[in-house]
């Protein structure tokens, strides 16, 4: 059974996302100081990451709870 390539090729980390510095940067601080919001809002168009990001910083945040 073949894997999608969402799945085979998604980032695991926010330093592997490319080109959304912006974001990252800003993510990971916050995730560095144990500063985490309530909620983020993710938006743009269709291919930019939105869903990938949420994901991996959904699992840093559940890291970050256990440890």
């Amino acid at each position: 059974m073949s894997r999608a390539l969402y799945r085979k090729y998604r980032s695991k980390s926010l330093d592997e996302v490319v080109g959304q510095s912006h974001v990252t940067d800003i993510l990971s601080r916050s995730l560095k100081q144990g500063k985490v919001a309530h909620a983020y809002l993710l938006t743009g168009p269709r291919g930019v990451g939105k869903t990938s990001i949420a994901r991996i910083l959904a699992h840093e945040i559940n890291s970050l709870e256990y440890t």
